[in-house]
């Protein structure tokens, strides 16, 4: 019994620090732990329920320890991330970017409660720089940037950043002019995106790109239906 409580127990620590089947792991762990603490009040050799039982206790931080990396790696704060598409500018020179949260009238919220229609301040980030969340305001606040279209992308294996990008801009663009009331290449007005990242995609499922039209000036109100 010691023997078997002894393999139990590898098997478990090694099934416990594979997220998939972690449950599993931690329940063989846990028999092999009792088999080898009985096994000690049997007769015969005592060397494999003590080794079970010290490897037991062992695996069973390590497991431990592995789940929580692998859970901060996979969150913050238990919001979803995304990656910017290149926004234009104006050719101005940049300035300090501003701390988002510290922004007047602005609710940090995360891409997953977005809503088309919600404003957003001037806040530029650096290309594949991982966001969390984004900076609302109320649309009688002057800002420059505000969503326009949130949409799904086709599901399947990650297609790549590049690819993605291309896909992601394609479908703003396809929905650019229903929401201004002109077309993109009469309009004084521009737009980019934030799309999932390939972590995002294959641990989250998120297919989400959010579409963020943006005025060179600042603007009270919203830009729906404004012809520019």
């Amino acid at each position: 019994m010691g023997i078997i409580g002894l393999a139990a127990v590898v098997i478990g620590v090694v099934c416990a620090c594979i997220p998939v089947i972690a449950i599993a792991g931690w329940a063989l762990l846990a028999v092999g732990f009792v088999m080898s603490l009985v096994s000690l009040f049997l007769r015969g050799r005592k060397w494999p329920g003590i080794t079970g039982l010290a490897l037991a206790v062992i695996g069973a931080v390590l497991a431990a320890a592995v789940s929580l990396l692998l859970l901060a790696a996979t969150s913050s704060d238990g919001a979803s991330s995304a990656i910017p598409s290149e926004r234009p500018t104006d050719g101005g020179t940049s300035t300090e970017r501003p701390d988002p949260s510290a922004i007047e009238g602005a609710e940090m919220t995360n891409f997953a409660d977005l809503e088309v229609g919600d404003c957003l301040p001037l806040v530029v980030y650096d290309e594949d720089e991982l966001v969390f969340e984004l900076p609302v305001v109320p649309c009688e606040q002057p800002h420059t940037d505000e969503v326009f279209f949130i949409y799904d992308v086709e599901d399947g294996e990650f297609p790549g950043d590049d690819a993605l990008t291309e896909t992601s801009w394609n479908g703003c663009y396809e929905a650019f002019q229903a929401y201004v009331g002109t077309s993109y290449e009469a309009s004084e007005l521009d737009f980019y995106n934030y799309q999932p990242t390939k972590g995002t995609w294959i641990r989250e499922g998120d297919r989400t790109v959010q579409c963020i039209l943006f005025s060179y000036d600042d603007v009270t109100g919203t830009l729906r239906d404004s012809g520019r």
